[in-house]
């Protein structure tokens, strides 16, 4: 079943997160991952984050997420862009069509 990762972030670093956007894309597509949905002026309908940036990722399973998130390529990524953006995720399956 499809797993989507739902990311709400605040970039330290602009620059930097573009950086890291640009080098994780093909670890990403390795993992079967797709980017479904980019925004930098997402509305906030409950809360009180305020993100800069939301992302939404597509992959086919939530295994398929856990593979690409602990493998050796995108680690260096993954603390790169903790190093450089304020951020919170979850990861969630999708629904089967009727």
């Amino acid at each position: 079943m499809a797993a989507y990762i739902s990311i709400d972030m605040t970039p330290t670093d602009p620059e930097a997160i573009a950086r890291y956007e640009q080098n994780v894309g093909p670890i990403l597509a390795q993992y079967g991952g797709q980017v479904i949905a980019r925004d930098e002026t997402p509305i906030l309908a409950e809360g009180d984050r305020k993100p800069a940036l939301a992302v939404i990722i597509r992959f086919h399973s939530k295994d398929a997420f856990r593979a690409f998130y602990d493998s050796a390529e995108y680690k260096p990524w993954r603390e790169f862009r903790m190093a450089h953006a304020q951020e919170n995720a979850i990861v969630i399956e999708g629904v089967d069509a009727a």
